[in-house]
């Protein structure tokens, strides 16, 4: 995992071998020079903009928006749909209780969106996960393990639906194999022909995701004024 402040932290598993570090590092060299040169960037994103709460949240991978009205006289932050706006009581709390309640809001709307867009592409193809998971990562879209859970970062929303659609495929395939092997970038390469395009655009994605997310609990400079 790659920090802004801490580096690179590698995790393995007890009793590795260490001595075995340096020669997978260089191996890795070119992933972890674009790694570090995405958190570099989000770090200047979140130093160019000030820590604000959003008055506007736009989804591109479900074509919706929604104006953000805050309200106070709540004693606990809390967001509800009303038509097209999202109206947060409790705005006169902590503003990280408000954005905690936006996050909430977030991954409910990712799982509501997210995994019945997964079963249509695994049912269509034949690859059944057991659960989903709806998680909310600063370095992972997705992930798939070996007991056939599929984790999603419902920060998936903010991206344009191609690339969602790519990630969502990619954790299905890893049903079959759970390696990045040239079977798997095979299978992979049946059902979403574009693979490379998208990989590539992926990399890229972090530009989509607002940084209200990610500022340091910071007092709040708040858009309604």
């Amino acid at each position: 995992m790659m920090h802004q402040r801490h580096g690179l932290e590698v995790v393995v598993p007890r009793g590795f071998d260490q001595s075995r570090l340096p020669a997978i590092l260089e191996e890795k060299r070119d992933w972890l020079d674009r790694a570090w040169r995405r958190v570099d960037e989000h770090q200047r994103r979140l130093e160019a903009e000030p820590p604000r709460l959003p008055r506007r949240i736009v989804l591109p991978a479900l074509g919706r928006e929604w104006e953000v009205e805050y309200r106070r006289g709540a004693a606990r932050a809390s967001v509800r749909e009303s038509g097209g706006r999202l109206l947060v009581t409790g705005a006169g709390q902590d503003p990280e209780a408000v954005r905690a309640a936006l996050c909430r809001w977030l991954s409910r709307k990712a799982r509501m969106e997210l995994v019945p867009w997964l079963a249509r592409l695994g049912d269509g193809r034949g690859l059944c996960f057991t659960r989903v998971a709806i998680r909310q990562q600063k370095s992972r879209w997705g992930s798939c393990s070996r007991a056939k859970t599929i984790s999603l970062n419902a920060r998936l929303l903010f991206l344009p639906p191609p690339l969602v659609e790519y990630v969502l495929l990619h954790e299905l395939c890893h049903l079959s194999h759970l390696d990045h092997s040239p079977r798997f970038w095979r299978t992979l390469e049946k059902h979403s022909p574009e693979w490379r395009e998208l990989r590539a655009a992926l990399r890229e994605a972090d530009r989509w995701v607002p940084t209200w997310l990610d500022h340091a609990a910071l007092p709040f400079v708040h858009e309604n004024g």
